[in-house]
């Protein structure tokens, strides 16, 4: 199956006056497949949205990115490349979509400039913006485009920025964790209608969540991610059912479910390293439960069944 996006030792350092004060992104490596969705999960600062601005070229000029970034049709591609593509072929929907819009614009307004910037016939644009708004259930077309986005539930706000997305109907949409801002049952609502559109519309997604479950109901295939690095990696059905890292094994553990007798719950302990600049070993090691003699040498990712696990105790 074609790839839509490679991206081979994605490093990112953070930089001032030329010293080196931070490296949150230290050797990730991903592919999203042509019409399928790899989910993104981990802990708030491992590095998951961090990868998509990256991938973007949404970085501030203090970041120092190294690694190659392939896109379908175009090979490796630059930043220059990059501020070219983005917003045709690939686009990218955030947890606030109130960062979205400018407020003092309608809705409508807004739809039509970026239809504009996507030279898009002004002949079309009218209906191509009813068209989008209806795909993604905002049915009363009328008062949505001329409202302001305070004047918009955040439910609605949300699917008016994916339908804003889909203008250009990408080959490749990053979700940066797009429910966080609504309530369980609006979310899941959302989680449904990208469901359906990627089937109806045919794009490749890359979608990044805190939340292990939501990865699990959206992905095909789950890329685990610690401290700036993939620890595990496969189909989802594969490390949700039998994961092999002790990261991944506590993420799963912390999931409320109707199976887990009361009180079963267990939280990692710890937090995620703040300062990733020259650590040794492996970056989990003090919060781990099963961690030996070994963990003081990093561990090579090694395949493990259908997975990609790194950790020395991964057949185990």
């Amino acid at each position: 199956m074609n790839s839509v996006l490679k991206i081979t030792q994605l490093e990112v350092d953070f930089c001032l006056n030329g010293v080196i004060m931070n490296s949150p992104l230290r050797g990730m490596n991903l592919e999203v497949k042509a019409g399928k969705t790899l989910g993104i999960v981990g802990e708030t600062g491992c590095g998951k949205t961090l990868t998509a601005m990256a991938i973007m070229g949404l970085l501030p000029s203090t970041a120092v990115v190294r690694g190659d970034i392939e896109l379908a049709d175009h090979g490796r591609v630059t930043a220059v490349d990059m501020a070219r593509i983005r917003g045709e072929e690939i686009v990218m929907i955030f947890q606030n979509p109130q960062s979205a819009f400018n407020p003092i614009f309608t809705i409508g307004e807004q739809l039509k400039m970026v239809a504009k910037r996507r030279n898009i016939a002004r002949s079309e644009i009218e209906k191509l913006l009813i068209s989008r708004l209806t795909s993604v259930g905002l049915n009363d077309t009328k008062r949505v485009l001329a409202s302001y986005p305070h004047e918009l539930s955040g439910g609605m706000l949300q699917r008016a920025m994916i339908a804003m997305s889909l203008l250009s109907s990408p080959k490749l949409l990053i979700a940066d964790e797009p429910t966080t801002a609504l309530d369980a049952t609006v979310g899941d609502q959302v989680l449904r209608l990208i469901q359906e559109l990627q089937i109806s519309e045919g794009f490749a997604m890359l979608f990044i969540s805190h939340d292990v479950s939501a990865v699990g109901k959206t992905s095909d295939e789950i890329a685990v991610v610690y401290a700036g690095k993939i620890v595990e990696t496969g189909p989802t059905p594969v490390v949700m059912n039998n994961p092999k890292h002790p990261y991944t094994q506590g993420l799963l553990g912390a999931i409320p479910s109707a199976d887990k007798a009361r009180g079963t719950l267990v939280a990692i302990s710890g937090n995620v390293p703040s300062k990733l600049t020259g650590l040794v070993g492996c970056s989990f090691v003090e919060r781990c439960p099963m961690r030996i003699d070994r963990c003081v040498d990093e561990p090579p990712m090694v395949k493990v069944d259908e997975h990609s696990v790194a950790c020395w105790r991964s057949e185990q």
